[in-house]
């Protein structure tokens, strides 16, 4: 539970609406609801009911929302005091997509950067890759994080890394050994996101060349929906080896996709149109010399 799920929760209780809440903390809906998702999870309780009406909330939710206030406004107010006791920097606007997010220890390298740069100010803000396109077209943004390239003509996509992932799925899906391959996926489904996305064309390379029967499924174009899948014991993705230790537990295996097509690579998005200001190309540079050193 950190402030900007509270945050998203406070205006989907206000509004009632996953689709205005979303647009207020310029989200699509998936991610919205991924949020709320994750917040219900955190507390073990529901928040909101889905309805055709839009959302229902819970007693629970009547009872956390006017704390969850008190704390945003506590939020704001300890920023207000620490913005007034400091000189005045101007912040780094940096968008983040849910890919990135999920790829990266981002709170640990954001920590790292602000302690190594105390006279910069770096603000995240989470959203989907086209939107962070839009935002750092339009100026709102600075610089943006994503998965895949997105060829923009006013924006410019800088590869920082890739990422190394591994096949997710559960150990009851798999054949009775000690050590799993690739090949072990033999009959299996694979959730990806598109047939067009560069890891989901790799793993279709590669299962036709080691003669793999791995029925492609392209259903759920959510990142969070696809991991829903594995936990129900459907079938098999891909998992970034930063969340290996949280994602596969309780059953699911983690086996290696030893090849050199099967990674992410995760982007930074900068407009094309305008100069890159001294302040954002620091945060590019620590970040592109960072990653190399972390993967």
């Amino acid at each position: 539970m950190d402030a900007n799920s509270l945050h998203c929760f406070r205006l989907a209780y206000e509004s009632r609406s996953i689709s205005k809440a979303a647009r207020q903390a310029f989200l699509t809906r998936q991610g919205m609801s991924q949020v709320l998702k994750g917040l219900e999870t955190d507390l073990g309780r529901t928040l909101f009911v889905r309805t055709p009406q839009g959302l229902d909330p819970t007693t629970t939710a009547d009872l956390v929302y006017p704390k969850a206030v008190d704390l945003l406004d506590s939020y704001d107010a300890i920023r207000a005091i620490c913005s007034a006791e400091r000189p005045s920097r101007k912040p780094i606007r940096m968008s983040v997509s849910l890919g990135a997010l999920d790829s990266l220890p981002l709170d640990r390298l954001v920590e790292e950067f602000r302690t190594g740069h105390p006279e910069m100010r770096l603000e995240l803000d989470i959203i989907e890759p086209i939107i962070a396109e839009r935002c750092v077209e339009e100026g709102s943004e600075d610089m943006a994080l994503i998965v895949g390239n997105l060829r923009g003509s006013r924006t410019r996509c800088t590869r920082l890394c890739d990422i190394p992932l591994y096949a997710a799925v559960h150990k009851s899906l798999l054949p009775q050994k000690e050590h799993h391959t690739l090949d072990s996926l033999d009959g299996l489904t694979w959730y990806g996101l598109s047939k067009d996305f560069p890891l989901d064309e790799a793993i279709t390379e590669l299962a036709r060349k080691r003669g793999l029967n791995l029925t492609m499924s392209f259903d759920w174009h959510d990142y969070h929906l696809i991991l829903d899948q594995v936990r129900r014991r459907k079938g098999a993705c891909a998992v970034p080896r930063h969340r290996i230790r949280t994602f596969c537990t309780d059953g699911i295996a983690a086996i290696p996709l030893d090849d050199a097509s099967c990674t992410w690579a995760v982007n930074a998005l900068t407009p094309r149109n305008r100069p890159l200001p001294d302040a954002t190309r620091t945060v590019l540079d620590w970040l592109a010399e960072r990653l190399q050193s972390e993967t």
